[in-house]
């Protein structure tokens, strides 16, 4: 019988999503500084949203891999970090080319304007789009993530952290866009007096700063346990993009078991978090009405018919 994993051989989009989002989460810096108008010199003090500095994608891609590379200790001849990046900007332009709004997303970053309201257009603008497609592209995701367990030996307490993952992800992008848009409309009330814009500044990061981490948190764990269990099973280079069955003897690999953990409690504390903070989510967990398992009923029969 045809493998399931065989009609999913494409990159994986929530990852390239994701690493758009984050990339957007290190643009944003909040500050009030003044500027010095006219031949009169008249200090004003404006507000500014974005770093001088715009932050790099492909560095910041290439500093976490370099760092769960280094931290799994994948050594192949067929491997290495700039061969590995050179595959994942190859993705990542065929994720953008797929998807204009994202590209046009971040393209909007390199305006750099000064308008405070363009800055909060941005930045609103670009999540939304990013919490929209992880929206909509969630059952696609779901079938081949089934697809992957369903012909490895994981514990499927796996495939459900990586479905809460999923979601809890999109809670997060949409707390964020609402932060931002109760901040934008805070800053017109308090309108030109400073104490006040710092104080809704100060809120507003202390709400949002432990977000940002833990999603940075919960990423990177999650990224290193894919990585290593990818490296467990690849033969080249491809397979580490690619979705294929994972074998691993889950009962004696220490480094499973310790990647494994760090992430199921990574993913705890920033599901306790998001609930509290973001308690409506409109997409249905193992629902029996997503469109994934309408389509993947016949092949899961077939599967407990062949074992059975």
């Amino acid at each position: 019988m045809k493998a399931l994993t065989s009609s999913f051989q494409s990159y994986d989009k929530q990852d390239y999503a994701k690493s758009a989002v984050l990339y957007i989460l290190h643009h944003f810096k909040p500050n009030l500084h003044k500027k010095t108008f006219g031949k009169h010199y008249q200090n004003k003090t404006t507000i500014d949203l974005f770093l001088d500095e715009q932050p790099d994608l492909f560095k910041l891609i290439s500093s976490e891999i370099e760092h769960v590379a280094e931290t799994v200790g994948l050594n192949a001849d067929w491997f290495s970090t700039d061969k590995y990046m050179k595959s994942w900007k190859k993705n990542f332009a065929k994720f953008l080319s797929e998807h204009i709004e994202v590209q046009e997303s971040l393209d909007s970053f390199e305006s750099n304007s000064d308008d405070v309201n363009a800055q909060f257009e941005i930045m609103i603008d670009s999540l939304s789009r990013l919490s929209l497609l992880l929206k909509t592209s969630y059952d696609e995701w779901h079938q081949k993530s089934m697809a992957e367990f369903l012909e490895s030996n994981l514990p499927f307490e796996l495939y459900n952290l990586y479905n809460l993952s999923y979601i809890e992800k999109i809670s997060a992008i949409r707390s964020l866009v609402g932060d931002l848009m109760r901040l934008r409309n805070m800053l017109h009330l308090v309108r030109s007096n400073e104490k006040k814009i710092r104080n809704e500044l100060e809120k507003f990061e202390q709400r949002n700063y432990a977000t940002s981490q833990l999603l940075t948190h919960v990423s990177r764990s999650e990224l290193t346990l894919k990585f290593y269990l990818r490296s467990k099973n690849a033969q080249s280079l491809d397979d580490m993009f690619s979705t294929i069955p994972l074998k691993l003897d889950v009962n004696y690999d220490k480094q499973f078991k310790m990647y494994f953990n760090s992430f199921r409690d990574n993913l705890s504390v920033f599901t306790n978090f998001v609930n509290k903070k973001y308690l409506h989510e409109d997409i249905t967990l193992n629902s029996s009405n997503s469109e994934s398992f309408v389509d993947f009923d016949e092949k899961l029969r077939t599967i407990i018919l062949k074992h059975g």
